[in-house]
């Protein structure tokens, strides 16, 4: 055991005297292996945060396309699509026809109801957590779990602390969640719960009608209809639409438009086509580096083909003098492990220095967009590191493995004789 030891460090030691032999050649290699890695360390870690922020920011767009009642308005920003109060509705089993259609990723349901809450007229919007695109993407603050019938989430202009309890048309319900401000007027000052909810508050709506005509300020709010025990359950005012990455926005609004009874109304065409868009651009990002390591590879490949050939005289007397031929093998595969590998510690180097400048300055730009750069978690981080220190090394003896099996296989008299030739 201690021969086999003291032989492999032997082994290492003659192939770091071959890397320091030709300085200048392992530099030049090291600095190709450092650009190489450092970008592709610097590519995972930026798209990582990025790939985070965008996917956050496209979120909160609330849909592509929404499907509504004709004559119901929309209000259209930057930054999200959403209904304005009305009393229109349509079936909520359209949901199931809106699904069936090519290109259609999601379809959100919505129902905007005027209610009181708190004692005050305020609309309350009714949706599905397992299918929203709009809302718990905005949540700043929430309580643990998930949001169930007995919970409410409020809009960013209204007050309310998280697990204070709102009394809605006479049910108790405990606030789940705040949302942040979207700018959107009727989306900051709603309240939203879930169908199951709303089912519940129609219920009681409905079980107190009876009584409520000697309290009329229950079923009207100065000129607000509220808690109106005619609401019906399986009614929704808007579908919110998202497409698949590969849905052609005109051929699903043209399918759209043969339903009758409802209008389609479209939102920032430039942030759709963007959300679209993103999971080719990350391919095409994951494509370059490919073929920049592809590159690399061949490189390797190439200058070790070289390094050997000018050794020939030099294993062929390695041989002679009794090395085995997995023992050269084993010499140049650890010279170019050493190279790539150290040439892989600089490039993670590199990388973090790449990264705090792209975090000081388009980081920062993103900032601005709304597009948060968030770090990875401290795992991904180190994780990511040795990935590269591991994958510099392994692609140095995989350039290197060509040409130490081809010199492996020669004879020893044939290696001296090749290059006195």
């Amino acid at each position: 055991m201690a021969t086999r030891r003291h032989g492999r460090w032997l082994l290492t030691r003659v192939a770091a005297q071959n890397v320091d032999r030709r300085r200048a050649r392992a530099i030049f290699l090291g600095i190709a292996v450092m650009i190489s890695v450092g970008i592709g360390f610097a590519s995972f870690v930026a798209g990582w945060a990025l790939r985070a922020g965008m996917a956050t920011s496209f979120a909160r767009m609330g849909a592509d396309l929404v499907v509504v009642p004709r004559g119901t308005l929309v209000n259209i920003t930057s930054s999200l699509l959403t209904v304005q109060p009305t009393d229109q509705t349509v079936d909520a089993g359209l949901a199931k026809s809106l699904s069936s259609i090519p290109g259609v990723a999601q379809v959100s349901p919505q129902r905007i109801v005027p209610m009181l809450v708190g004692g005050r007229a305020a609309n309350v919007i009714a949706f599905d957590p397992g299918h929203d695109s709009s809302i718990l993407t905005w949540l700043e603050r929430h309580q643990p779990g998930q949001l169930g019938a007995d919970g409410i989430v409020v809009g960013g202009r209204l007050g309310g602390q998280l697990g204070q309890q709102i009394n809605v048309c006479g049910m108790p319900m405990t606030v789940y969640g705040r949302l942040g401000k979207t700018g959107v007027g009727p989306f900051d000052d709603s309240y939203f719960l879930n169908f199951d909810a709303l089912t519940q508050i129609i219920s009681i709506c409905r079980s107190s009608a009876p009584g409520i005509g000697n309290k009329p300020d229950t079923v009207r709010h100065g000129d607000e209809k509220v808690c109106s025990p005619d609401l019906l359950p399986d009614r929704v005012s808007a579908f919110l639409v998202q497409l698949s990455p590969s849905a052609k926005i005109d051929e699903v609004k043209f399918v759209l438009a043969q339903l009758p009874d409802i209008r389609i109304v479209e939102g920032n065409t430039v942030l759709t086509t963007s959300r679209l868009a993103l999971s080719t651009l990350l391919i095409g990002v994951a494509v370059f580096t490919t073929f920049q390591l592809t590159g690399l590879l061949i490189l390797v490949s190439l200058l070790f083909s070289a390094i050997v050939q000018e050794r020939y005289r030099e294993v062929g007397l390695l041989r002679a003098m009794g090395a085995s031929p997995n023992q050269v093998m084993k010499i140049i595969l650890g010279e170019a492990a050493i190279t790539t590998g150290l040439g892989g510690l600089a490039g993670v180097v590199f990388g973090a220095v790449l990264l705090m400048a792209f975090a000081r300055s388009l980081g920062f730009y993103f900032g601005l967009l709304g597009i948060p750069f968030s770090w990875p978690p401290s795992g991904i981080l180190q994780a990511s590191a040795i990935v590269a220190l591991v994958f510099s090394a392994i692609l140095g003896v995989a350039g290197a493995f060509v040409p130490a099996w081809r010199v492996r296989r020669m004879a020893p008299y044939a290696l001296i004789q090749a290059e006195a030739r």
